[in-house]
């Protein structure tokens, strides 16, 4: 298989683009968390700046994998560590959708409405499915189905984070983040930690030069692939049939960085899920909150908050973001679901 080597995306015309320059992002240092920072005007293009960002969970463990599921009316998102399945709407508020989940990270609806988990992110034994899980009909059915379940004979890592385009074809990331002692377990049978595409009852493997694949997300065109890996986001162009053609020079990640304050900087520069809009717009967590670019890489806005910012997802009217915030797993504290209205 030919390798895809990513390149790290720098994207030079962008200069021009900050409506706000470093030295006045500064100033805002003493914020009151979260909260959202324009720093181009082609925001205002896609969403509105003035709306408020609501915390409507709190003081769970570890929160992850929000999806907007239409026929529920409602959110569900992930408690890795708790083997759970949590529901939220603004109408009911919170309660336990479902358990044991599977230790599920990412969630996704197919093209039929059916929820995937990606299943096996905490407490990896010989005994834990690596794999996708499948609840058909989730409105009126909670039992879990195996679906993607190996790759050529070989268990996966732990499937992590899904996209699906407007074909069906499913891309999820396949990291060592739920096996104990990560690429040197015992249990790992995968020489590679993968990003592969998923049709036609198959799995093809994309990408095996990732140290650690995560999040994921697919333009609205299909023409281009977004894959989070460590402190990198990466791009790539499809051809018609759903295939890695090459890497793009896309994002220029130093502006994000630039335009971190100290306080949220977390000791790391590590990037998680994403969401990207109808519009195109790419949302993506990590590096101290949610940052927000165009459909052409130009960094836009960011919600700056005090936590570990883990995934993102958009309801289907794109009238609200969430997100996911609070603790690493491996740490003491909470966990927080946001969200912030986006029209």
């Amino acid at each position: 298989m030919k390798k895809i080597i990513p390149i790290i995306c720098f994207c030079i015309s962008m200069q021009s683009a900050f409506a706000q320059d470093i030295a006045s992002v500064r100033q805002k240092e003493n914020l009151t968390f979260p909260e959202l920072l324009v720093f181009s005007k082609e925001f205002e293009n896609y969403f509105s700046s003035k709306n408020k960002i609501e915390k409507i969970v709190s003081d769970k463990r570890f929160l992850e994998g929000p999806v907007w599921v239409k026929a529920l009316n409602g959110l569900l998102f992930t408690e890795m560590n708790e083997n759970k399945i949590y529901f939220w709407n603004k109408k009911k508020g919170l309660s336990l959708w479902f358990e044991p989940s599977g230790y599920a990270n990412g969630l996704l609806l197919d093209a039929n409405g059916n929820l995937l988990l990606m299943q096996g992110n905490v407490n990896v034994t010989n005994e834990t499915k690596r794999q996708i899980g499948k609840i058909v009909n989730p409105k009126s059915n909670k039992k879990i189905t195996d679906f993607i379940t190996n790759y050529e004979g070989k268990k996966f890592n732990s499937p992590n984070d899904a996209a699906i385009n407007s074909k069906g074809i499913i891309y999820f990331t396949d990291p060592p983040l739920g096996l104990k002692d990560g690429d040197s377990d015992t249990e790992k049978e995968l020489s590679f930690n993968g990003v592969f595409k998923y049709e036609k009852g198959k799995a093809k493997l994309l990408i095996d030069t990732l140290s650690r694949p995560n999040g994921i997300g697919i333009a609205p065109n299909d023409k281009f692939l977004y894959v989070t890996n460590r402190q990198s986001l990466l791009c790539y162009e499809l051809d018609n049939n759903g295939d890695i053609v090459k890497s793009v020079n896309f994002f220029d990640i130093q502006k994000v960085y630039d335009h971190m304050i100290p306080s949220t900087k977390l000791g790391s520069k590590a990037w998680d899920g994403m969401a990207v809009s109808k519009d195109g717009v790419i949302i993506a967590a990590g590096c101290g909150g949610v940052w927000f670019f165009s459909p052409k890489g130009l960094l836009l806005a960011h919600i700056q908050t005090p936590e570990f910012t883990s995934n993102t997802a958009i309801d289907d009217n794109g009238d609200y973001l969430y997100w996911t915030a609070g603790k690493l797993p491996s740490e003491n504290g909470g966990s927080c679901l946001y969200r912030y209205k986006l029209r």
